[in-house]
């Protein structure tokens, strides 16, 4: 539920990114016939991808673990999300894995790197829009 509030967020942003000349890409965890499911969840219509094999995460040096999925930022947040209508579907993935956020620019280099600390840690995307370049 989490994970589907933070690209429900990026949704009105789309064209913000766009104008900046980058494209939207969302990478889960998850089997990839999840993939029509979050899409129609969440009602992002960009590119979707997934790695069960989550090299990606571990390449990147994501958190994973117990310690950093169940803490008192992921309850305040989970509560959060239901709120805001993003409530929790089957697990489509390894629910003890961090996310993050990456900007590679055009040139291939990365202009934005964030981590997730914990499950409901996550930037705001007008912070990430802020620090990208134009």
């Amino acid at each position: 539920m989490i994970c589907r509030r933070q690209v429900a967020d990026l949704i009105p942003k789309q064209a913000e990114f766009q104008n900046k000349g980058l494209r939207l890409v969302v990478i889960g965890n998850g089997d990839s016939y999840f993939i029509k499911t979050f899409r129609e969840d969440t009602g992002f219509q960009g590119e979707i991808y997934t790695d069960p094999s989550r090299q990606s995460y571990t390449i990147l040096q994501f958190k994973k673990g117990i310690r950093s999925s169940v803490r008192l930022k992921t309850l305040t947040t989970g509560l959060k999300a239901i709120m805001e209508g993003h409530s929790q579907k089957s697990v489509q993935g390894d629910p003890w894995q961090q996310g993050g956020v990456i900007v590679i620019t055009p040139g291939q280099s990365i202009s934005f790197f964030y981590a997730n600390q914990e499950a409901g840690d996550y930037v705001e995307v007008e912070t990430i829009l802020m620090k990208i370049p134009r």
